[in-house]
């Protein structure tokens, strides 16, 4: 119980301030007598520094104790949090906004392995009910947050409150988590990896946090080749910072895939919806948000975890559709259903194509990804679509319908079936799941014990009869 609260009272508050701050432009720019550029480069960034923090925690807990990294991380929180709610001006707002994600990106490493893997297979699917709705599923509270403190400085109350709550998760992680010797404590650190890591998000997030055409694209693509970059780099490498062949495999390529797109498709609906005026019938979105972890705790051990992601792309087509319609409060909570049961069952599908070990470094480069996909498509839909919303609702119900194809077709070309997952298993050291070589069938020169034939043997029966 206290590692779920340690986790929940860390990490929750990021998440809501997420997706909190898009009602609060107009107050917060008056009061830093700011414009929109100034406030929208700060979320940028943030975003981007909660991928960089991710990725560098990664890296640091091979080394260093996970309970001092979170503490440490917490307390960083804390400060730039409190910092943020005095702030005289928009430069320390974005540079305490900043300081913001990296720290939290950190804690999302050192909290979310300890929680899932250290209590036992019994309490996996538990473990991972919580996380979806206590973390992912609290950016559904967000945008009702931030519209109820619209008014004059309540933003600064807000983040009074939020650096309230991390002091708590503070204390309870003093008293109640437990240290343990790192992993790989002689390890060097992969400098390189940072570096590029750091240039993808401040290319990417700066682009298109700016909003204008020449210097999106132009660092946009500077983004896009440091992180081919780092792929290529980290492929290279005998023993890398992200584990780069094993994610390449069919089951971490549908979770990527899942999380990635999930979290876009909602974030830019979401942030859509918001521009057009009162957020009211956003009220269902964390009903949805509930069922959708309840649908994970009670799928995770079955075979039809990988249905539920389908599911949840399915829930987020008709969502935006629905918004379009306009049927709002259905569309909110087909939208809440679906971030939970897409974003983190994306999560669990990557981790259980890997040995549980890895599942840091794993969520690092998901993080990476799914923040890129996600706080980067966001902004320049909405810059896009200003003057009409329903285009931009249409469009993001293609990207979930087109998201959905590619995760039916993937496991499909790559011999996968659905199958129990063996948690026992994963937790001592090995894959959870079978994850064959992504496209295996497409691919004649690639041979995999993993993959199953094409066409199951019933049917390639049946057709002969």
């Amino acid at each position: 119980m206290a590692a779920c609260v340690t986790g929940l009272l860390g990490l929750a508050p990021y998440v809501v301030l997420s997706t909190a701050f898009v009602p609060l432009q107009q107050a917060v720019t008056g009061s830093l007598g700011t414009g929109r550029l100034g406030f929208t480069l700060a979320g940028g960034l943030s975003a981007g520094a909660y991928a960089v923090g991710a990725v560098v925690a990664a890296q640091v807990s091979l080394r260093r104790d996970r309970r001092t990294m979170f503490l440490v991380c917490e307390a960083a929180f804390v400060i730039a949090t409190v910092a943020m709610a005095l702030s005289p001006d928009v430069w320390v707002f974005a540079g305490t906004r900043v300081l913001q994600g990296l720290a939290a990106g950190g804690m999302l490493i050192a909290a979310l392995p300890p929680l899932i893997t250290g209590f036992g297979a019994a309490r996996v699917p538990l473990s991972a009910a919580i996380v979806d709705i206590g973390i992912f599923g609290s950016s559904t509270l967000g945008p009702l947050i931030g519209t109820w403190v619209a008014g004059g400085d309540g933003w600064r109350l807000m983040l009074g409150a939020a650096a309230a709550i991390g002091a708590v998760g503070w204390v309870v992680a003093l008293t109640s988590y437990e240290s343990a010797e790192p992993a790989d404590p002689d390890r060097k650190l992969d400098l390189v990896a940072i570096v590029l890591v750091v240039l993808v998000a401040a290319a990417i997030f700066t682009g298109t946090s700016l909003g204008t055409p020449v210097a999106t694209s132009v660092l946009l693509a500077v983004g896009l080749l440091a992180f081919a970059a780092l792929l290529l780099v980290e492929r290279q490498r005998d023993e890398p910072l992200i584990p780069l062949r094993a994610l390449s495999t069919q089951l971490p390529v549908t979770g990527i895939l899942a999380a990635a797109l999930g979290g876009a498709v909602f974030v830019a609906v979401v942030e859509v919806g918001e521009s057009t005026g009162s957020v009211a019938w956003m009220w269902p979105m964390p009903l949805g948000a509930l069922l959708g972890a309840i649908a994970l705790w009670r799928l995770l051990v079955t075979r039809w975890m990988p249905v539920l992601v389908d599911i949840g792309m399915c829930a987020l087509a008709a969502g935006a559709l629905l918004l379009a319609v306009p049927a709002r409060p259905l569309g909110a909570l087909l939208l809440g259903f679906g971030a939970a049961a897409t974003v983190t069952p994306g999560l669990f599908l990557t981790g259980l194509g890997l040995p549980s070990d890895r599942l840091g470094r794993a969520f690092a480069l998901v993080q990476l990804l799914r923040a890129v996909a996600t706080y980067a498509v966001a902004p320049v839909v909405v810059a896009a679509t200003t003057q009409a919303p329903d285009h931009a609702f249409v469009a993001m119900a293609a990207v979930a319908l087109a998201g959905l194809l590619l995760l039916l077709l993937i496991p499909m070309l790559s011999g996968a079936r659905l199958r129990v997952p063996d948690v026992e298993a994963w937790l001592d050291g090995d894959k959870g799941m079978p994850s064959p070589a992504t496209a295996t069938h497409l691919r004649p020169s690639v041979e995999d014990d993993e993959a199953e034939p094409l066409m199951p043997q019933g049917w390639r029966e049946r057709m002969r009869r």
